[in-house]
């Protein structure tokens, strides 16, 4: 069985008022999943610019990466 599946089949067993919080909670997740892959890419550009333009502070590199 896929987890997909099992899922599913846990979901058919509870009430909808509890389906209602599992699917806020999945958009949270979904966001968080978009907000770390943003944080990425944005680390990887602050690398790239490292390579192209030499090397950066430490607290530039921190402000570039929003951390």
């Amino acid at each position: 069985m896929t987890f997909k599946e099992r899922l599913i089949e846990e979901l058919n067993e509870v009430p909808d008022a509890l389906i209602v919080k599992v699917i806020d909670f999945l958009h949270t997740l979904k966001k968080q999943e978009i907000e770390d892959y943003e944080d990425i890419a944005d680390a990887h550009a602050a690398l790239a610019t490292i390579e192209t333009e030499g090397t950066v502070s430490w607290d530039d590199l921190k402000v570039e990466i929003g951390v």
